[in-house]
């Protein structure tokens, strides 16, 4: 991107999704927006189209291009006001999709099968990426984010999402153009957080969070309010913990009498720290390279369970709190301004009321390098200073301003998705449940919810949304993820809507199987048979329809049931039958024809049947095409 100014009050801005390298979908009003000098003209000039608008009293501006045919031959664009010009190169014309959910949407291309084989396969500059930063997370909603487009390239794929590129590798088979992802998925997240805040008020459980949260209003209230609560909260901890009363994190602490441990480690294997519940301090001098003045530094710190704030050399780089799910690391930015070169310092105060403790996770994310040259990095793992601060459970809790994460409800749609409305998209692929599999109920009605939500903000009509079955796993050995299930089964009531059935290519022993490129090519099977005219195509397996009772026989009727077969060629698996006192026995199941027959020796009146009805279940039900049937249930509540 070239900016061009001679009036540095000009303020001409894009967003970070409107940028080098990117993507724009074809055949629609693809909008284009920004921030200039209030009530000054904008002119946005693509290929043969010279668009015009006026900035409002705040600055803010769109303009909506004609719809554009495809185009793989790489593109500028110039975006002007006043005397200010923003020059955008290398633009292709195409497929935009939205990939988003929890960590199966995020598991990236470095962690498949055999992932060198496939990475150094992935040379394609036709198919571009641009991944939304997860860390930037916010109580309202956010105008930009951090992020550029990239093109693919085995340097480019390997932190990328194989169930997206998999699923834009087949369009560019069929297809034939470019194809642009957005990426925006967060590990163990829930679906409340990537629903908007307004929409959530309908559920009495959040509201009162939900208040708390409507006093950040924006980014000027939230840093202000933020810098009040902590000054606050610090100040109740000065009263138990002597680190905060002694200023141990300053420069000229003595650590004279600080012990020494190798991280990363739990405090649970630590002998001195085992069953520990309070605060630690730990601290590591280091020196900054010379060459890295005047660069945004990225400091990296393993997970951090529970809480922890962060010094560098003395001065506040952040405050984070990693509940239960700490494998995601701690990831601060420091400012050019508030790093010197040389001798360095980081002291942690990590405090630990309910979990575990500690600093956990791969020593290689443990590290301190120049924004984009992690090639650079100088690794923070191995020894450190520490020493013990409070001991007990009586720490004053912190408010949402500083424990605000990935699951705080509704922070992943202002920080994640927010930010990327309304840039023209074909449509969404989703992977995420897992962490929702304890309340299938809620989710019932969630799920839909918040696909209605993102259409309405994005104002493109009712666009396409294609969304991943979560796969058998030995969650509780229950129910739970069945009931799940079903919920995602019911979603396709939902106006354009598909389900990928994932029972086939799950792992009992792990909750991220490594086949996702099964996963990504089903995805796209779905888009190909309703978005893009594809007639011939099968997309879908098996999906309960009805059933009728026939003496002491209940006969299954679907929908996508052409040559119903099993996938292995053994006898069908997980179908159960039930009397009307609703206990469930093992069924003998048939195929007849495009409907399955079921009885058993032991209900002789049957009311019911079930398919897949357990967190475990692996069953063989599939089509001619070889895509497996959903779990389902006939007597659903």
């Amino acid at each position: 991107m070239s900016i061009l100014s001679l009036d540095s009050l000009a303020q001409l801005k894009l967003p970070s999704v409107i940028s080098d390298n990117m993507v724009l979908q074809r055949e629609i009003n693809a909008p284009i927006w920004g921030w200039a000098k209030p009530n000054t003209k904008v002119t946005v000039k693509f290929e043969n189209q010279i668009k015009s608008t006026t900035a409002d009293a705040e600055g803010c501006w769109k303009i909506f291009l004609d719809p554009l045919r495809v185009n793989d031959k790489p593109q500028k664009m110039t975006v002007e006001s006043g005397s200010s010009i923003i020059i955008l190169k290398n633009i292709l014309v195409g497929e935009v999709w939205l990939c988003s959910g929890q960590s199966n949407m995020e598991f990236s291309m470095n962690r498949i099968e055999n992932p060198k084989k496939h990475m150094a396969a992935a040379n394609d500059s036709k198919i571009r990426f641009i991944a939304v930063n997860k860390f930037n997370f916010k109580p309202y909603e956010c105008d930009d984010c951090i992020a550029d487009w990239q093109e693919c390239s085995p340097k480019s794929i390997p932190e990328r999402t194989a169930v997206g590129y998999y699923f834009a590798k087949k369009l560019r088979e069929k297809l034939g153009v470019p194809v642009g992802l957005i990426e925006s998925y967060f590990g163990a997240t829930i679906v409340e957080a990537w629903t908007p805040a307004h929409i959530l008020q309908k559920w009495p459980e959040l509201r009162d969070t939900l208040t708390i949260l409507s006093k950040y209003k924006n980014n000027k209230r939230f840093n202000l309010l933020k810098k009040r609560e902590e000054k606050e909260w610090i100040n109740k901890l000065k009263k138990f913990d002597k680190g905060f009363a002694e200023n141990w994190m300053e420069e000229n602490t003595s650590t004279k009498n600080w012990g020494k441990i190798s991280l990363p480690a739990a405090w649970s294997s630590i002998k001195n720290l085992k069953n520990f519940k309070g605060d630690v301090w730990f601290r590591k001098n280091f020196s900054i390279p010379a060459s890295w003045e005047n660069k945004v530094l990225i400091i990296e710190l393993a997970g951090i369970e529970e809480f922890n704030i962060t010094w560098l050399s003395g001065k506040e780089i952040g405050i984070r709190q990693m509940p239960e799910m700490s494998w995601y690391h701690c990831r601060y930015t420091v400012k050019s301004s508030d790093f010197k070169p040389g001798k360095n310092s980081i002291t942690i105060c990590v405090y630990n009321k309910h979990l575990n403790g500690g600093l956990v996770g791969p020593k290689n994310i443990m590290r301190i390098f120049p924004d984009g040259e992690i090639d650079k990095a100088i690794p923070l793992s191995g020894e450190w200073l520490y020493k013990k601060g409070y001991a007990g459970t009586d720490l004053p809790e912190p408010s949402i301003s500083l424990s605000i994460g990935r699951n705080t409800i509704s922070t992943l749609y202002n920080s994640m998705i927010a930010p990327v409305i309304p840039f023209g998209i074909r449509g969404v692929l989703w992977y995420q449940g897992e962490s929702n599999q304890l309340q299938p109920e809620q989710y019932r009605e969630m799920f839909p919810d918040m696909i209605k939500s993102w259409r309405e903000e994005w104002n493109q009509g009712n666009f396409p949304f294609y969304y991943v079955q979560i796969a058998p796993w030995k969650y509780n050995n229950g129910i739970n993820a069945a009931l799940l299930r079903e919920a995602q089964f019911l979603t396709l009531k939902t106006t354009n809507t598909g389900m990928v059935v994932t029972l086939d290519i799950g792992d009992l022993n792990d909750i991220h199987p490594k086949n996702k490129k099964d996963v990504g090519e089903r995805l796209a099977l779905w888009a190909f048979a309703k978005d893009y005219g594809f007639n011939d195509i099968v997309f879908s397996g098996p999906l309960y329809k009805k059933m009728k009772i026939a003496g002491d026989k209940i006969i299954l009727y679907f929908d996508y049931a052409d040559g119903l077969k099993t996938r292995d060629g053994k006898a069908l698996t997980d179908f159960e039958i039930a009397g009307s006192d609703g206990k469930f026995f093992p069924a003998t199941a048939e195929i007849s024809g495009n409907s399955i027959i079921l009885f058993s020796d032991n209900v002789k009146k049957p009311t019911a049947a079930r398919y897949g009805w357990s967190d475990t279940a692996e069953p063989n039900l599939c089509n001619k095409a070889g895509l497996p049937a959903s779990s389902f249930r006939t007597n659903i509540k």
